[in-house]
């Protein structure tokens, strides 16, 4: 049993992964199925010719300001672990989702402004 010594965390580690992942595709399989039974009921009212409210695809600007600061708050956790630790090679990982973070919260301004620009109207 010595040869597991060395593996057995790392496997138990890909095990836990591959459980949140496999919880993840679950969850976003189920939404999907949602999403495309209250589709099927909104063609079925249509043919039958009843009033339905309008259908929301998009985003909001609410969860896309909510995407953002967890990428911040992911790239800022990021940065702090490095710093304490004293590890100055992996900083630059940190950059990446503060970026997306940066990107998704002016993305977050520009839907916030075209959402204004459509109630004007």
């Amino acid at each position: 049993m010595w040869f597991l010594e060395g593996i057995l965390p790392v496997f138990i580690v890909g095990i836990v992964f591959t459980v949140i992942a496999v919880i993840g595709v679950a969850i976003i399989i189920a939404s999907m199925k949602k999403r495309k039974m209250e589709i099927d009921a909104y063609k079925a009212a249509i043919e039958k010719g009843l009033p339905v409210p309008e259908l929301k695809i998009a985003r909001t600007p609410v969860r896309t300001l909510k995407a953002a600061l967890i990428w911040l708050a992911v790239g800022i956790g990021f940065f702090i672990m490095m710093v304490v630790e004293g590890d100055n090679s992996g900083m630059s990982v940190s950059a990446i989702p503060v970026l997306i973070g940066i990107a998704l919260i002016i993305s977050y301004k520009i839907e916030k402004n075209a959402e204004k620009d459509e109630k004007r109207e």
